[in-house]
C-alpha cells in the first residue's frame, strides 16, 4: 500500500515507506532530528515558521530542534563536546559545518548510498524539525507526527518519492506550507485532520509555557502530563499492562495535571537544560526562605556542594501529603522509628532543618588515596554536613546513636551544625576565612539562582581531573572532558506551586 504525498504544486505523487536512515522506531520519518542530538542539529539553521504552527494542536508531548547559532556559537558547541584541530575549526569558521556533519553520518553508515549530500539533500533541507505524540483511543499506540522544515517542497517530495517507495514498512507524508508532515500511513489522515482543526502554535497554554521558558534553544520539549497519564503503556507493549495492585497504588489516585516545557541552549562557555513545571498537581511544596542559604557561604574553593533549603517544612508537606492516602503504612514506619530512639517525622525535620548543604573540600581524592589500612579509627576527610535546625535536639541524637563529639567533629554555631571528621576542614567550612562560594565566578556561572534556589548542586571538577582522564582513551573525548569546568544545577519553587530548574555544563575561560 502507498499513500498520498502532495507538492506545493497541483500534482500529487504516491509517496513511500520508511527508511532506517531517515527513521526512529514508531514509524516516524525524520525523527533522528530529534533522536540523533547535536550532529543532525548542526546540520540545521533557522527562520520561518516553526514546526508546532503544523502539528495538532491537541498533543500529548512536542519536541523540535531549531538551531541557528552564529558561527561562533556552532564552534564552541563542537568544541565543547568533542575538541577541535584547527582545520576543522577553519573549516566551521568558513561555513562547512553541514558538510561535516555529512561526512560523519557517512563514515558511521547512517547515511544511504548514492546520496550526495551537495546534490540532493542540501538545495530542499530546510531549518527546523519537530516530533508530536497524539493520545489514541484505550489500548491503541499513539498517533506520531514529524515536522521536517524544507525549503523546496517539489525537490523535497521527489527525493522522498525516490528513497522511500521501496521500504517495507509504510509511511506517509504530506506537504504542509514549508514542512513536510510524516507520520505512520495508518494515522496520518487523524493526524492531518486534527492539526487543521487546530495547530499546537493555536495552543495558549504550550505558547504561554514556551514564553516563560525563555528563548528556545538548539532543542525544546513541552509535555502535557494530563494526557501523556491517559496514554496506555500496554499499547506499546502488552507486557507492560499492570492493574494499580501490582503497581502498589491505591483504588483511587490524584488525578495527573499540569505541564512541563524544556530546553537545550548553548553559548559559548555553557551548555544549559532549563525547564518550567505549570499547575502540575500533588503536593505543595514549599518555597526556599528569604534566610542567607548555607551552600553561599561555604569556601570558595569547595569541590562539590549540594543543598536544600526548607528541608523541615518538605518533610512534614509530604507527610501530610501521603497521610491521605498511607496512613496505615506511615505509622508503621513511625512505630519501627520510635522502637531506635526516633520521632517521625520530627527528627527528619531536625536532620534537614531549615538550610542544609553537605561539602567536599578540594583536596578529597588524596585524602582518600592517605587513608591508613591499618589504623581502625575515622579517617579524617574534607567532608562536612552543615544545617541550620535544632542543633540540641540533632546533638541528642548523634550521642544517642554513638555519632556525637569523639567520633565526629561537631560544632554548634549559633543554632548551625557543622559535623565532620577533619577539626580543620569544618572550622575552615564553618568560619570561612576568605571568599565564599556565593562569590565564586565558577560557581555562580554553574549554578542558576542560587540565591533563591530550593536545591542546588555544584561540582568543580579541576580536582577529580587527575583521577578520572588518564582513563579516557578517546582522544576526542578527553579532550572535550579537559574544557568542562564545573556542572551545577538549581530547582527553584515558584508562586503558587510553579516551578523551574536549571542545568549547566560549564566550560574553562579561554
Amino acid at each position: 500500500m502507498t499513500t498520498v504525498s502532495e507538492t506545493s504544486g497541483d500534482d500529487v505523487t504516491e509517496g513511500g515507506r520508511k527508511a532506517p536512515w531517515l527513521l526512529i522506531g514508531g514509524g516516524v520519518a525524520a525523527a533522528a532530528v530529534i533522536g540523533g542530538g547535536t550532529a543532525f542539529a548542526l546540520m540545521m539553521g533557522g527562520g520561518g515558521d516553526r514546526p508546532d504552527s503544523v502539528l495538532p494542536g491537541e498533543v500529548a508531548a512536542y519536541a523540535q530542534i531549531d538551531l541557528d547559532p552564529s558561527a561562533g556559537q556552532k564552534v564552541a558547541a563542537v568544541r565543547f563536546f568533542q575538541g577541535l584541530d584547527s582545520d576543522l575549526e577553519q573549516r566551521f569558521s568558513d561555513g562547512e559545518w553541514r558538510e561535516w556533519v555529512w561526512e560523519q553520518l557517512e563514515e558511521q553508515g547512517e547515511a544511504p548510498e548514492g546520496v550526495s549530500f551537495e546534490e540532493d539533500i542540501e538545495p530542499w533541507l530546510g531549518d527546523r524539525a519537530g516530533v508530536a505524540m497524539m493520545p489514541a483511543g484505550e489500548g491503541e499506540e499513539p498517533a506520531v507526527a514529524v515536522a521536517l522544515q524544507v525549503k523546496d517542497g517539489d525537490a523535497a517530495t521527489a527525493f522522498l518519492d525516490e528513497h522511500l517507495s521501496d521500504d517495507a514498512e509504510e509511511l506517509g507524508y504530506y506537504l504542509e506550507g514549508d514542512y513536510v508532515v510524516f507520520s505512520q500511513a495508518d494515522t496520518l489522515d487523524a493526524v492531518r485532520s486534527a492539526a487543521e482543526a487546530g495547530s499546537l502554535s493555536d495552543n495558549e497554554d504550550f505558547t504561554s509555557d514556551m514564553e516563560d521558558l525563555g528563548e528556545a534553544g538548539v532543542m525544546a520539549m513541552w509535555a502535557d502530563l494530563s494526557q501523556i497519564d491517559d496514554i496506555d503503556a500496554s499499547a506499546f507493549d502488552p507486557s507492560l499492562e499492570m492493574t494499580e495492585e501490582q503497581l502498589g497504588m491505591g483504588a483511587e489516585q490524584p488525578e495527573v495535571t499540569g505541564r512541563m516545557a524544556a530546553t537545550v541552549r548553548l553559548t559559548p562557555d555553557a551548555i544549559e537544560m532549563h525547564g518550567v513545571s505549570r499547575g502540575v498537581a500533588g503536593m505543595e511544596v514549599p518555597a526556599a526562605g528569604d534566610g542567607e542559604h548555607l551552600v553561599t557561604q561555604l569556601p570558595a574553593d569547595t569541590a562539590v556542594a549540594l543543598s536544600l533549603e526548607n528541608g523541615s517544612d518538605m518533610v512534614q508537606a509530604m507527610w501530610d501529603y501521603y497521610s491521605e492516602d498511607y496512613a496505615e503504612q506511615l505509622q508503621e514506619a513511625a512505630d519501627a522509628a520510635e522502637a531506635q530512639g526516633f520521632v517521625l517525622p520530627d527528627d527528619l525535620k531536625v536532620a534537614l532543618g531549615e538550610s542544609m548543604t553537605l561539602a567536599v573540600g578540594p583536596d578529597v581524592v588524596g585524602a582518600f588515596a592517605n587513608m591508613s589500612q591499618t589504623d581502625p579509627g575515622v579517617p579524617e576527610l574534607p567532608l562536612a554536613y552543615r544545617v541550620t535546625t535544632d542543633t540540641e535536639r540533632a546533638q541528642q541524637l548523634l550521642n544517642d546513636n554513638g555519632m556525637g563529639a569523639g567520633v565526629l567533629v561537631v560544632r554548634d554555631d549559633d543554632g548551625t551544625l557543622t559535623l565532620g571528621t577533619d577539626q580543620a576542614y569544618v572550622d575552615g567550612v564553618a568560619e570561612v576565612d576568605g571568599a565564599t562560594l556565593g562569590e565564586s565566578d565558577l560557581f555562580t556561572r554553574a549554578v542558576a539562582d542560587a540565591g533563591e534556589a530550593q536545591s542546588t548542586f555544584f561540582v568543580d571538577v579541576a580536582p577529580f581531573e587527575e583521577f578520572y582522564l588518564p582513563q579516557v582513551t578517546d582522544e576526542k573525548a578527553r579532550t572535550a572532558l579537559e574544557k568542562l569546568a564545573a556542572v551545577g544545577a538549581s530547582s527553584v519553587v515558584e508562586e503558587g506551586g510553579d516551578g523551574h530548574f536549571t542545568m549547566r555544563m560549564v566550560a574553562d575561560e579561554e
